[in-house]
């Protein structure tokens, strides 16, 4: 029976390998890197990149480091990932950092038991990541709820005169997340404000959650947690970075009793209880997209957060800016960052760490100084 089923998958990967050969001029010539890539901050001293392709293939990053060159494939468990349009590389951040990398794609166009017809290789120009330098200011972009207007973020941008060294995206990038094409929406947003030569902190939006590749797309990032919430640092900064989850009960109508959010709440919930405050850390930042970390499917988040000596949590959600949303509700302040406001308008912060102090400057897409403030950071 094996030497039949050897022989028949034979022959029919023949047959295959012969029809490929034919169509492959014609796949090869649409076969391309539609998302570039990002550096994607995801916990244990890694970065993940990401990048896409028109068709599925293989993905790889190739860069050298200490003299060593490195060549670290898209893997899933021993295998290479061939059927794919978007790719997932995670590199150690010690390896990255004031470095230049590549990455490469190339077209699968079959792959059977015993054989693989490899059509075109796509290879990008060298990137030059920045990593942290040891500046004495770090200016981090914060951009939230851009519901698919980067245009109009654009434009709220454009008014900074210093150069980010880090992104924050917090969540709701697009509106829903029924298909591929919307992670992609999301990577070229990441690439658009970051151009793969900063680190990127992407934290899931409650839209990010609607549409079946919501879940999907959380194990793109390799996270070790399998959720989308890690811990990270840039320099003197630490970052906690949480899934805030749905903004309505697992019960509304509109989910067609489809999600479990309480459920992947309480999990995130007890990995934040096994975390311990980073004392060696000027500034200790959590960043999420909902801003009601007191009730988050019934788990208040507040006394373990304060356990971890949280200086200030960074939301977005509400489509508005506020540098004290309800004050009294936790000991550490808690800032909306602005994002799209109105139909057509967008607020943009820019938040630089120095001197103990946490400066919040913010423009909206019409050039207008839209809020300032200062947190003071004391230890």
């Amino acid at each position: 029976m094996y030497a039949l089923n050897m022989a028949i998958n034979v022959i029919v990967s023949a047959i295959m390998v012969l029809q490929a050969a034919f169509a492959l001029p014609v796949t090869s010539a649409v076969f391309f890197i539609d998302s570039e890539a990002v550096v994607f901050e995801s916990g244990d001293e890694m970065y993940t990149i990401i990048w896409s392709t028109s068709l599925p293939g293989t993905g790889w990053v190739n860069y050298t480091y200490e003299g060593t060159e490195y060549e670290v494939r898209d893997l899933q468990n021993s295998a290479v990932r061939t059927t794919d349009t978007v790719h997932s590389v995670r590199v150690p951040k010690a390896h990255l950092d004031h470095n230049a990398y590549t990455y490469s794609s190339q077209q699968i166009g079959t792959r059977r038991a015993y054989v693989a017809v490899k059509g075109r290789t796509v290879t990008s120009g060298p990137v030059e990541f920045k990593g942290y330098a040891g500046q004495e200011e770090i200016n981090v972009l914060v951009l939230s709820d851009i519901h698919e207007d980067p245009y109009v973020a654009q434009k709220a941008v454009d008014n900074f005169t210093a150069e980010p060294d880090l992104l924050i995206l917090n969540g709701d990038l697009v509106s829903y997340m029924t298909s591929v094409l919307k992670f992609k929406q999301i990577l070229s947003y990441a690439h658009r404000f970051s151009g793969g030569q900063i680190p990127v902190i992407y934290t899931r939006g409650n839209h990010e959650n609607r549409g079946t590749y919501g879940p999907e797309a959380v194990d793109i990032f390799k996270i070790s947690t399998r959720g989308q919430y890690f811990t990270c640092s840039y320099g003197p900064i630490s970052f906690l970075c949480l899934d805030t989850g749905e903004d309505k009960d697992d019960d509304d109508w509109t989910y067609s009793g489809l999600v479990d959010s309480t459920t992947y709440i309480a999990g995130e919930t007890e990995w934040l209880k096994t975390l311990s405050p980073d004392e060696d850390a000027a500034y200790r930042i959590a960043v999420g997209h909902m801003p009601n970390v007191d009730n988050r499917y019934g788990f208040n988040w507040v006394p373990t957060l304060t356990a971890l000596k949280t200086d200030l949590f960074v939301a977005g959600h509400k489509h508005r800016l506020n540098f004290a949303y309800r004050r009294q509700a936790s000991p550490f302040p808690v800032m909306i960052d602005g994002g799209k406001t109105n139909d057509d308008g967008f607020i943009a912060t820019m938040l630089t760490f120095g001197g103990g102090k946490v400066k919040a400057l913010c423009y909206d897409n019409e050039n207008n100084l839209a809020g300032e403030h200062v947190y003071e950071i004391g230890r």
